[in-house]
């Protein structure tokens, strides 16, 4: 249990006591035993004092270690709270942090990943978040501009003073920071795909094994599978993860042509999750030599081409990107068409760079985009209209890290969070 906060050390002082007697806030981080006195009961345990200039909140804390148990948990939290202390509100302990100056806005948001992260690619993603990684470049961005702004606003502001003064190269000035900004939306959305997992779905024609492949790439039984061709009606979803990335599988109704109301709308749905899909898996009948096998178009998604019931033909796959000779049934082939959809989360991530993992992060850094281009334009005209657009993409860029977001954008961000982190 976490306490903190200016009364932090006298809420401790009247619920927990030192074994040896000596006050709590006489050894600052150091773990103290001691008897912890919830009124009704009493338990063993350990309490530490961070005061607020080695502490996480940027305030005086105190974190009590407790035996486990609901009943212990209640009672410790209720003394706590008879003390004078209150219920933390959600992501409160990381708001202060961020109120103090500890760590910026969008360090806060990759805590709030770590804590929701389902896979290793999205911890590893929220870890470099957290750790400053973006708000180091977004910061380095900003100070360029801002050095822009300062020296263009002296010369507008001063004219007279300034006049001896050349400007700086701005044309060069802003083409490096639209750099920057446009490498670090390069990443968006494979920082999508880490974050959230790549969607895989399995689209074809009847009976060609989508429904076999899924299950074989799950690694479960997850999907119906019969003889029968249009067995799946609706979309069917399972998620699995290979080298630290989370496939979300979506196996959907056999593309044709049907008179059945039923399948009709599966396929419907068929489409339209292809067209949603990171990768479409189009899965073929390597044994079915119909003409128009291969004749479905999807929209312009990526697609993988997979050659299913290589087991019983003599088909060798090419050897080239997007195309895979597998066996549903027999396990061939399935772990190497795994790796390569877990291999798109990697697409467009500088190795150890930042990565854009966040909408509201991709949208600042598209308006910071915009106003950069428009800022080019107006080169050629008034020196006040490039930096109205350079101070728009200043605060564009300012909105990740905190330094310009408004009070609304923090207090969502953190409404999101648990209670207590």
């Amino acid at each position: 249990m976490r306490v903190s906060g200016e009364d932090a050390l006298a809420v401790a002082d009247a619920i927990f006591i030192c074994a040896d007697a000596r006050p709590l806030a006489g050894t600052p981080r150091l773990m103290r035993f001691g008897t912890f006195d919830a009124g009704d009961f009493r338990d063993k345990g350990y309490a530490v004092f961070f005061p607020a200039a080695a502490a996480y909140t940027g305030e005086d804390t105190v974190e009590f270690y407790l035996h486990g148990g609901v009943r212990i948990m209640k009672g410790a939290l209720d003394a706590a709270l008879r003390a004078g202390a209150r219920l933390a509100e959600r992501g409160e302990f990381t708001k202060r942090a961020y109120l103090a100056g500890r760590l910026s806005l969008a360090d806060a948001e990759g805590v709030a990943d770590m804590i929701n992260a389902e896979s290793a690619a999205a911890l590893n993603a929220a870890y470099r978040l957290m750790d400053g990684s973006l708000t180091r470049e977004i910061n380095g961005i900003g100070d360029f501009l801002g050095d822009v702004i300062t020296s263009l606003e002296a010369v507008l502001d001063y004219p007279e003073e300034t006049e001896d003064e050349v400007l700086p190269p701005l044309e060069g000035e802003i083409k490096d920071a639209l750099a920057r900004v446009n490498a670090l939306l390069a990443t968006a959305d494979s920082g999508r795909m880490a974050k959230y997992g790549v969607t895989a779905v399995l689209a074809g024609k009847p009976n060609a094994g989508k429904s076999s492949l899924m299950n074989a790439l799950l690694g479960e039984e997850r999907a119906i599978v019969t003889c029968t061709p249009g067995t799946t009606r609706d979309t069917i979803e399972g998620s699995v993860e290979c080298d630290g990335v989370r496939i979300n599988l979506v196996d959907t109704a056999g593309i044709r042509e049907s008179e059945d109301e039923i399948e009709s709308e599966g396929v419907r749905r068929a489409i339209r999750a292809a067209k949603h899909a990171d990768v479409v898996l189009h899965v073929v009948d390597t044994t079915d030599d119909r003409e128009g096998e291969d004749a479905l178009d999807f929209d312009g998604a990526r697609v993988f081409t997979v050659r299913n019931k290589c087991d019983l033909t003599s088909y060798k796959c090419p050897r080239m990107y997007g195309c895979f000779a597998v066996s549903a049934k027999e396990g061939v082939g399935v772990e190497e068409l795994r790796r390569a959809i877990a291999a798109l989360a990697a697409e467009g991530m500088a190795t150890g760079g930042e990565v854009i993992t966040s909408e509201r992060h991709k949208d600042a850094l598209y308006r910071a985009k915009n106003a950069l281009e428009s800022a080019l334009s107006s080169l050629d005209g008034t020196v006040d209209l490039t930096l109205v657009d350079l101070r728009e993409a200043y605060d564009a860029l300012g909105e990740i890290t905190g330094k310009t977001a408004t009070e609304d954008v923090v207090d969502a961000i953190f409404s999101k969070f648990c209670v207590g982190k």
